[in-house]
């Protein structure tokens, strides 16, 4: 087993992760419900379809993470940067983005459904086949490639509540 797995595959709802590495770390198909991940450096890991549901990650450094069909209902993303990360598929109905940066980020075919993205850079970022019924674009900044990937009612809603970079 290679040392970057030994959390994949387990329940870590429980786990204080104060002193623990987790840049590069392969967590996919974990249980990480309501963990508290505030302010962590987690980049180039693997999080792919882990249940993140309620959990904090407010302030945390997420470049290159895979979240690929991540349960990520509620989750507090408040700050965060997820400069290309791979959220294809992930759930984040509910999720708490203020003021994050998406910048290449891929939403493709997520449920953003009830999302707050007040104050995000969408910069690059893909919404192709994503849900995003009820999110709040308040003050979100993006450019025309992010307004490319988004259709019907939803781009004129992001065109009235964004800026335009």
């Amino acid at each position: 087993m290679n040392s970057s797995d030994v959390f994949r595959k387990r329940n870590l709802s429980s786990v204080n992760f104060d002193y623990e590495d987790l840049i590069g770390r392969n967590l996919s198909n974990s249980n990480m419900s309501g963990v508290d991940l505030k302010n962590r450096d987690i980049h180039n890991a693997d999080l792919s379809c882990t249940d993140l549901s309620g959990a904090n990650l407010s302030g945390a450094i997420l470049f290159y993470v895979k979240l690929r069909g991540a349960d990520m209902r509620t989750t507090n993303l408040f700050d965060a940067k997820l400069w290309d990360a791979d959220l294809y598929g992930a759930d984040l109905r509910g999720a708490d983005l203020r003021g994050s940066d998406l910048f290449y980020t891929d939403l493709r075919s997520a449920d953003l459904s009830e999302a707050n993205l007040s104050g995000v850079n969408l910069r690059h970022t893909n919404f192709e086949g994503a849900i995003l019924t009820g999110v709040d674009f308040t003050d979100a900044n993006y450019d025309l490639h992010t307004l490319d990937t988004i259709s019907g009612n939803t781009k004129s809603i992001l065109k009235k509540q964004g800026k335009l970079w």
